[in-house]
């Protein structure tokens, strides 16, 4: 995208299994440069996040005001300006207000995906997970029970399957998923899935619920057996369905310290080795190269 900087460092966060959370397991408040600038979305009057459309109108990514609210929190843990929680209370006000019942859950729904082909009004479990992780520290910094009520209702959407108009699946293998985009052929996105079940992980944390800590260790079964497909011999891919390279600031910002995530909460060394592995190829400029090379063919074709 069009004026992201690359020499941004989107790290490895806070890594802890204690019930209190504190700032979030990856460093993200960098990027808040990215909206500051109106770079990748812009500031409306309120402070809330949101991406311009055509003809005036705005799109407000519920994924979008949760991850703004979850930069302002590392911000504030990073420096107590109390200032940056005012900003993280505008985003909970207004995400409060979008939040829908669905059964016996609450969600947010999005409008139309056009990449994947979804309609308006699809779940994501991407954006509910890390609803959870906002909300959830909402509630031990504020005090404030309501959030962590509102974390158990969104938990309870993990329960539903893309059947019933949720987002969860399995694969063939029966592995279990939760789609950030639950498009009508499975996508199996990446990153989306692990951010989903980062979520799970500190629903656990907090609430010690075992169905929860159960949950967290399906997934990460579902990622030791199913990595290998989203690697290449010099990069890394998006999802499994159209299997497109990631951007170098992606690779060096999401995919990367995602696998070091894992390994520092599982000690499983399969993340290890695709972190060591993917820092590598980003290391290397002949593989930028062919991805640059792979990039222009794409939008050739």
């Amino acid at each position: 995208m069009k004026g992201i900087d690359n020499k941004i460092n989107l790290g490895v966060g806070n890594i802890s299994t204690d019930s209190i959370l504190g700032p979030y397991y990856q460093d993200i408040s960098p990027a808040i440069i990215h909206i500051k600038k109106g770079i990748f979305a812009k500031l409306d009057e309120s402070n809330i996040p949101y991406l311009p459309k055509g003809n005036n109108k705005r799109n407000y990514p519920p994924v979008l005001i949760i991850q703004y609210a979850l930069m302002n929190i590392d911000l504030y843990h990073a420096t107590n300006d109390h200032a940056y929680l005012l900003d993280v209370k505008t985003c909970l006000n207004y995400l409060d207000l979008k939040l829908e019942t669905f059964y016996d859950s609450l969600v947010w729904r999005s409008e139309a995906q056009e990449v994947y082909n979804i309609s308006d009004g699809w779940i994501s479990g991407m954006y509910q997970g890390q609803g959870i992780s906002l909300y959830l520290r909402a509630f031990q910094i504020f005090n404030e029970k309501k959030y962590l009520e509102t974390a158990k209702k969104i938990f309870k959407s993990f329960d539903y399957n893309y059947e019933q108009g949720g987002f969860k699946r399995y694969d063939e293998n029966n592995c279990i998923w939760f789609e950030e985009f639950p498009s009508s052929k499975p996508s199996f996105v990446l990153n989306g899935f692990i951010y989903a079940i980062l979520g799970i992980f500190d629903y656990y944390r907090v609430t010690k619920d075992e169905k929860a800590k159960n949950l967290w260790d399906e997934c990460v079964i579902t990622l030791e057996k199913n990595l290998h497909k989203y690697d290449t011999w010099y990069w890394s891919i998006y999802d499994q369905l159209k299997k497109e390279l990631v951007s170098y600031y992606y690779m060096k910002n999401v995919h990367i310290p995602l696998m070091k995530i894992m390994y520092a909460l599982t000690g499983k060394s399969i993340f290890d080795f695709y972190a060591r592995k993917w820092e590598k190829n980003l290391n290397n400029p002949l593989n930028v190269l062919i991805t640059n090379i792979m990039y222009r063919i794409k939008h050739r074709i």
